[in-house]
């Protein structure tokens, strides 16, 4: 071997050891400062949200009066926050972590809509809730208020109907979840008689499926991006576009976010975008319906339908006269029901309980293990149990 060589092997041997114990030094460094960076950058944001979440929040909620979802409230707070710290801010670091710990720790009462990350079904009574944060609020609230003996309820009023038929005469298909709380609030369903439905991104079969079978017009609001117009594409033809729209951009005053194109033009085109549209997007911009404070979400929907016609649904004539027979016939039931309230309310109070009731609902129960105690009661006094009694998987 050369001397020249043997001097090397001897140098590289004598030194490797210190040198992977160099590099090991700087890259603990280096993790170290990035860690401590992290810390300093996260602190200042947190900072920062903490200073404007109450604002964010009225804005989003038009000062509480509506409900909000957690991206709603994220995109009110992010302009103030880069503002403050001049950093940018990640919206799942906001939703999922810093209004989060906000909520527990302030606990400011507010109206939020987390989507709903699974369910919860009570046994016998069917009543489900979705375990996002309005759904376990309003139920907790139940819980809270606790059950009252009320009297029994009159029969209802509302003239049977499946289906579009004498009931609704359009459907508004959206391509976001966790609008639920506020479309209920707003009765916007009720107000235009029109049905709601939404997916979380690209619509399924099963949803496309229904749209033509229902044979009402449906009505799509969907995000100004190129998932949105996708959507749209997906959706069988003639439905209807309602936005998100340039004008409702420019309306609104919304921040359009950096998203880089990856669609062709003509696919844009082909999903129904204008020229002036794909022009937008190819700037690698892009605006979700979640920019929008809640009422302006109203606004904008409302408007929309309209101006599309959309109204309230009168049946024919024939159809309200067999309604106004059966409301006539309903009422007199009702008012039979009523008068024959005090009679019934003075044999409760005077019939005879079993001394061994409780050991009697134990043996039923034992017998009958997919029953709950009260169905037992029902049965020792001769009550038939209604449809909506029988079992929880009819």
């Amino acid at each position: 071997m050369p001397l020249d060589a043997e001097l090397t092997n001897l140098v590289v041997g004598v030194t490797k050891k210190w040198a992977k114990q160099r590099k090991a030094e700087e890259r603990s460094r280096n993790a170290a400062g990035r860690r401590a960076y992290m810390w300093v950058r996260r602190d200042t944001i947190k900072d920062a949200a903490w200073q404007c979440m109450g604002d964010a929040y009225n804005k989003a909620s038009n000062n509480g009066q509506l409900p909000a979802n957690a991206r709603q409230v994220m995109y009110a707070a992010r302009g103030p926050i880069q503002e403050m710290t001049g950093l940018p801010l990640d919206a799942n670091y906001f939703i999922q972590t810093l209004l989060k710990e906000y909520l527990e720790q302030v606990r400011p009462g507010w109206r939020i809509a987390y989507d709903a990350r699974g369910h919860f079904t009570e046994p016998h009574t069917r009543h489900t809730i979705g375990l996002g944060t309005l759904g376990v609020m309003g139920y907790r609230h139940d819980i809270d208020e606790g059950s009252e003996d009320d009297p029994l309820p009159a029969l209802q009023t509302r003239y049977p109907t499946v289906g579009p038929a004498n009931r609704y005469g359009a459907a508004l298909f959206i391509e976001k979840e966790g609008f639920d709380e506020l479309f209920r609030e707003a009765k916007l369903a009720q107000r235009f008689d029109i049905a709601i439905m939404s997916t979380k991104g690209m619509s399924n079969v099963a949803s496309r499926d229904l749209i033509r079978s229902l044979g009402v017009p449906t009505y799509v609001l969907h995000d100004f991006d190129q998932a949105g117009f996708s959507i749209l594409g997906t959706l069988p033809r003639g439905v209807i576009n309602l936005g998100l729209t340039l004008a409702d951009i420019e309306h609104y005053g919304l921040a359009a976010e950096d998203q880089a194109l990856t669609q062709n033009e003509w696919t844009l085109r082909g999903n129904g975008a204008t020229s002036a549209e794909i022009a937008f997007l190819k700037s690698g911009k892009r605006v979700e319906l979640n920019m929008l404070a809640s009422d302006e979400l109203i606004e904008l929907i409302e408007t929309r339908l309209t101006e599309h016609g959309v109204k309230k649904v009168i049946p024919s004539p024939d159809v309200l006269t067999a309604a106004y027979r059966r409301a006539v016939r309903l009422e007199s039931l009702n008012t039979a029901i009523e008068a024959g309230m005090e009679t019934a309310d003075a044999k409760a109070e005077a019939a005879s309980v079993p001394a061994d009731l409780e050991a009697q609902i134990q043996a039923h129960v034992k017998l009958n293990p997919a029953e709950p105690w009260d169905t037992a009661i029902a049965g020792l006094v001769g009550l038939r149990p209604n449809d909506d009694d029988e079992t929880d998987d009819d």
